[in-house]
């Protein structure tokens, strides 16, 4: 398949890794020229159950060129401007696309596309140690769903070592990683942890079992099912660092209000009380405010 691939993050770089390896023809697409050149020129290193250089292409704009698949792995609050890009280039002669992102509130943004469009998650850690590095910290599965448009094939994708299973209901999908998002990710940004010290230290799990309750109450799943899943995520990516801490260790923006901020709207809309969820979102638009 020929995948292009906008966004060369954690998730974005673990993705063109596989694939590349899996014999796919990737392009990444980079907010920078720099790191487009260096992964040009050096490949991707990919640092997992093995070691390995991987060669891939890469530009800093996105060219009309005929792709099978087109991966959105950009952070929430910059898809709003990437499908407008996309738009711009491609015209409505757009390729099938697949959204991965944290959250919900970039859902919104994909309304006026009237093309095949896919939403996943990703159940892998993933950490970026420079430009055309890699960590793959946890191993586990990626779920796709149809938002719009057909089914897409994923058997060409999915491989034994990077498992991609279809799901049928993408609302359910991603709720259940929100409530995952909006236990872990502010956590580890406010206490500096890691996700696995959410579970070892007492007084962080006790906090993390409370987002989970009011999120999962807001958004109508099974307390303990959610809490089950939370805690397989944090077993499994024990050794990663967040997205959200790693934003705020950049001095970045992070994606609060596609995840908290998602389910503070919905508590208020449903006349729900979600105390321990305005504290972590209050929280980490403290933190940010010491960037700006």
């Amino acid at each position: 398949m020929k995948i292009t691939i906008i966004g060369a993050g954690s998730i974005g770089l673990l993705l063109a890794a596989k694939f590349s390896i899996a014999n796919h023809t990737v392009t990444m697409v980079c907010h920078h020229i720099q790191q487009a050149n260096k992964i040009n020129t050096e490949g991707i290193e990919y640092r997992g159950t093995m070691v390995r250089r991987v060669p891939v292409q890469a530009t800093s704009e996105l060219q009309n060129h005929k792709v099978d698949l087109l991966i959105i792995a950009v952070k929430s609050q910059q898809v709003s401007s990437v499908v407008q890009h996309i738009r711009m280039i491609y015209g409505e002669d757009i390729p099938d696309m697949l959204f991965i992102q944290n959250g919900m509130a970039h859902i919104e943004n994909l309304k006026s596309l009237s093309h095949n469009i896919l939403v996943g998650i990703i159940n892998h850690g993933a950490k970026k140690l420079d430009d055309v590095t890699v960590l793959h910290t946890g191993e586990g599965t990626i779920e796709v769903s149809t938002y719009q448009g057909v089914p897409y094939p994923l058997h060409s994708l999915s491989k034994e070592d990077f498992p991609i299973y279809y799901v049928r209901d993408w609302n359910s999908m991603l709720a259940r990683k929100l409530v995952v998002n909006c236990a872990i990710n502010p956590l580890t940004g406010i206490f500096d942890v890691d996700n696995g010290e959410l579970l070892t230290n007492a007084r962080f799990y006790t906090i993390l079992r409370e987002l989970v309750k009011e999120s999962s109450r807001v958004l109508n799943l099974d307390y303990e099912e959610a809490l089950s899943n939370v805690q397989a995520v944090c077993i499994k990516t024990a050794r990663n660092t967040s997205s959200m801490l790693a934003d705020l260790k950049r001095g970045r923006l992070t994606e609060i209000d596609a995840i908290t901020g998602v389910i503070l709207k919905q508590a208020e809309l449903k006349g729900l009380d979600a105390p321990y969820s305005r504290f972590v979102y209050d929280s980490i638009k403290g933190l940010e405010k010491k960037i700006d």
